[in-house]
């Protein structure tokens, strides 16, 4: 491969690093990040570069969040790797031209480089740059899903600002207008606006919302969350979900509608997780808020928890007696 062409490729990458970081940036948008963290996580993980402790608990927290987490490394890696390769074959040709070569090729690809990213920083190419990304983003997510997507596009303190796309319209919304729905007392919150095949709707006390609109939300968030969140049948199993396996032992997500006898009224350490089952507890969450991990600590029924240790230890620790099989 010549200088010119190992120079033009790394350009081409580096854009197309820049794209990817847009991308997944309006992925983590969707399931409810801010732009802020979104883009931070996103750049961590492309750039392969980690992120700190507090930050790492929403990708984990989240299974949506961790299988995007887990593209963004896999594309981060792969794009390293060839960046890299390019790079040693742009200096190994650099020491056999002439300087006049090398100088022409690299400023030429610099330049055109430099022009790209102004271009991109254009207010109106911005705006339709970000306009595609998400697009594209919501196509991914909506793509067999009966979730409603909700994008957190601003927050103030406990309110915020979102965007919901209904892949369904909730129970109480059904065929019923915006005044006779009472969403507004119900959930605290105010919708915006609609959009419907494309098209802004005003919404009025007699808008009826379908199957496929767009709105924009203002209001508690946890209210939001509430009211387009399909609801989930209480039950009395303990819900057991696979992360990832790591020969004999697994990292899970357990959903604790039940507690264990052995972790009723008592601290981490008293319990014996660690020293009767040897299981390592990494993050507890509890009414969407991230409690700290320490020996007096006392789990509770409705926690999420995220769990490291042997398979089979975890299912004796936290599956019911008649619980056969395990959510993978």
């Amino acid at each position: 491969m010549d200088l010119m062409t190992s120079v033009i490729l790394i350009m081409v990458f580096i854009i197309i690093y820049v794209i990817l970081i847009e991308i997944f940036s309006m992925l983590f948008r969707i399931t409810g990040l801010t732009k802020e963290k979104a883009s931070f996580q996103a750049i961590s993980l492309l750039t392969n570069c980690g992120f700190t402790t507090g930050e790492s608990e929403v990708i984990t927290s989240d299974r949506l969040r961790r299988r995007i987490a887990i593209a963004a490394m896999i594309s981060g890696y792969s794009f390293s790797v060839v960046i890299v390769s390019l790079l040693i074959n742009v200096f190994m040709k650099v020491s056999t031209q002439s300087q006049e070569d090398n100088y022409k090729w690299i400023f030429i690809a610099f330049g055109i480089f430099i022009l790209l990213l102004i271009i991109t920083q254009i207010p109106i190419f911005k705006r339709l740059f970000e306009k595609l990304i998400g697009a594209i983003a919501h196509v991914v997510l909506r793509r067999n899903n009966s979730e409603n997507i909700i994008t957190l596009l601003d927050n103030y303190g406990k309110d915020a600002m979102v965007e919901v796309y209904l892949n369904r319209v909730p129970e109480f919304m059904v065929d019923t207008t915006v005044v006779d729905s009472k969403i507004k007392d119900k959930y605290k919150i105010n919708i915006l606006m609609c959009k419907r095949n494309g098209k802004i709707i005003d919404v009025t006390k007699d808008t009826i919302f379908k199957k496929k609109d767009s709105l924009v939300i203002f209001g508690s968030f946890s209210g939001i969350k509430n009211c387009f969140t399909k609801k989930v049948k209480e039950t009395k199993k303990n819900v057991i979900e696979l992360i990832e396996e790591y020969g004999d032992e697994v990292m899970t997500e357990i959903q604790l509608n039940q507690l264990p006898e052995f972790l009723k009224d008592k601290g981490l350490y008293e319990s014996g997780l660690k020293l009767n089952y040897n299981i390592n507890l990494l993050t507890i969450k509890r009414k969407e808020q991230f409690i700290p991990i320490q020996a007096s600590t006392m789990l509770q029924k409705g926690d999420t928890i995220v769990v490291f240790g042997s398979y089979q230890r975890i299912k004796e620790a936290f599956a019911s007696k008649n619980q056969d099989e395990i959510g993978k």
